[in-house]
């Protein structure tokens, strides 16, 4: 079994990659435009053949803005 990715959901997605370049020493790789159509933006790290992902919604109703509010942020 291979581990392709991994996905967080955070709320401030510029702190969530300062914090990631800062404690994890990863550089930032891209962003996917396409998350967009799901009301996220998000930024991706390369971790050898695996990537990182931190999503962040832009807009209500967004299935990661409702985990981010059950779990309170």
């Amino acid at each position: 079994m291979r581990l392709r990715q991994i996905a967080l959901v955070g709320k401030d997605l510029d702190a969530a990659e300062a914090d990631i370049r800062a404690i994890l020493g990863l550089d930032y790789a891209y962003d996917d435009p396409g998350v967009g159509k799901f009301g996220l933006r998000n930024a991706v790290f390369p971790v050898g053949d695996t990537f990182l992902e931190v999503v962040s919604p832009k807009q209500e109703g967004t299935t990661a803005g409702r985990l981010l509010e059950r779990r309170g942020g």
